[in-house]
């Protein structure tokens, strides 16, 4: 029996960097989408305990971005989910 460790090697690789930009692409879309929060008087975001309600607007070009990471993301894991199960292909 031979075990090819360079292919186990490789799907870890893959799955490893797949698995980190899904990560920093709902991050993005998070970060996105916390435009327009407000600000304390020293000009910098508040802090859990004096949260206010929004009083800005999210932009809508921000909107936009959020909008595409978060699909992408869904993509992303529909796209290995139909990898996963035999049934799909």
């Amino acid at each position: 029996m031979h075990i090819d460790f360079g292919a186990i090697g490789t799907v870890a690789g893959v799955g490893f960097v797949a698995a980190v930009g899904v990560v920093l692409l709902y991050t993005v879309g998070l970060r996105l989408l916390g435009t327009g929060q407000p600000v304390d008087a020293g000009g910098e975001r508040t802090q859990y305990g004096e949260e206010t309600p929004r009083s800005g607007t999210t932009p809508p070009l921000a909107l936009a971005g959020a909008g595409l990471c978060f699909a992408v993301c869904a993509a992303a894991v529909l796209y290995g989910i139909w990898l996963t199960v035999p049934q799909f292909h």
